[in-house]
């Protein structure tokens, strides 16, 4: 069954928290699978199996990896129908697809099978294409540091 879940992803300037309603299906009592890959929460894609937990420092945990990466795709200035009509084939070319658009940010989840140089082709001449844009993975990095590899796609 198709629900939303909030989760904390940072803090409005008066401190109070700042939520996004992620896209899951209903697994079980406080079990979720996400069926979008989010915008701004980390760590986590589409087809990931997770659940809630408050005590954990994102506010839930991963149970299970669904096999797809999460990028998402900052954009500051310019025609952003015109980059999705530029990226979405490519992304679809690959086994991919567009989860988000929103005013500033495009959310893609493509399967990590497609391998890293794949999809870093995808985006990789987006600055230049498309300036004041930025990518970043969105469940590769550990959240805590940016920079540790998750390492979850190793077998």
């Amino acid at each position: 069954m198709a629900s939303t879940i909030n989760l904390e992803v940072d803090k409005n300037p008066d401190g109070s928290p700042f939520y996004e309603s992620i896209l899951v299906d209903v697994l079980g009592e406080n079990r979720y699978r996400v069926a979008a890959s989010p915008g701004l929460a980390e760590g986590m894609a589409a087809g990931d199996e997770i659940e809630l937990a408050p005590d954990e420092p994102l506010g839930y945990r991963i149970l299970k990896r669904g096999g797809n990466i999460s990028i998402q795709f900052f954009w500051h200035d310019g025609d952003i129908k015109q980059c999705l009509r530029e990226l979405e084939p490519k992304a679809k070319a690959i086994g991919g697809r567009v989860d988000g658009e929103t005013p500033g940010l495009l959310t893609f989840t493509l399967p990590v099978a497609a391998g890293f140089p794949a999809i870093e082709n995808i985006f990789k001449d987006s600055k230049t294409r498309y300036p004041g844009s930025s990518w970043m993975y969105g469940n590769v990095y550990d959240p805590a540091d940016g920079k540790t590899p998750l390492n979850w796609w190793v077998k």
